[in-house]
C-alpha cells in the first residue's frame, strides 16, 4: 500500500492534483491531515484512495490502542499511580485495567478483515 515511510503514492499523487501549486505544504503532513484537508475543501478523492485512506484509519486506530496500552504498562513501571494515567488518558482510575485490555483487543473489534468474518 505505502512505501517505506508509510505514504501511499497513489494518495500524494491524488493530493498534488486537488492542491495544485500548494501541495507542497500539505505533502509534508501526515497523509491522514492530507485528505481531511481535501475532503473539508470539498475534494472527492477516487475510490482508490479512499480504500487506502480507510485502511490508513484503521491502522491508526489500532496502533494508537496499542500503543496507550503500552503507555499505561509503561507508566506504572515508572511508578505513576492510577490516579495520574487515568488523568492523563481521561479514564477512571479505578477502570485503568479493563481500560488496558480493551485497547490491547481493540484490533479484534476495529480491524476490517476480522469484523467482516463476524458478521
Amino acid at each position: 500500500m505505502g512505501g517505506p515511510d508509510g505514504r501511499s503514492a497513489r494518495v500524494d499523487a491524488w493530493l498534488e492534483d486537488e492542491f495544485g501549486d500548494a501541495s507542497t505544504v500539505v505533502l509534508k503532513a501526515s497523509q491522514l491531515v492530507g485528505l481531511n484537508l481535501a475532503a473539508q475543501r470539498g475534494g472527492v478523492p477516487p475510490d482508490e484512495v479512499m480504500e487506502i485512506w480507510l485502511h490508513a484509519i484503521f491502522n491508526a486506530r489500532i496502533m494508537a490502542a496499542q500503543s496507550e496500552a503500552g503507555f499505561i504498562d509503561a507508566a506504572r513501571a515508572k511508578g505513576w499511580s492510577d490516579a495520574r494515567i487515568g488523568e492523563l488518558l481521561m479514564v477512571e482510575p479505578e477502570r485503568l485495567d479493563e481500560h488496558r485490555d480493551e485497547q490491547m483487543n481493540s484490533y479484534r473489534k476495529i480491524h476490517p478483515a476480522i469484523r467482516l468474518r463476524k458478521e
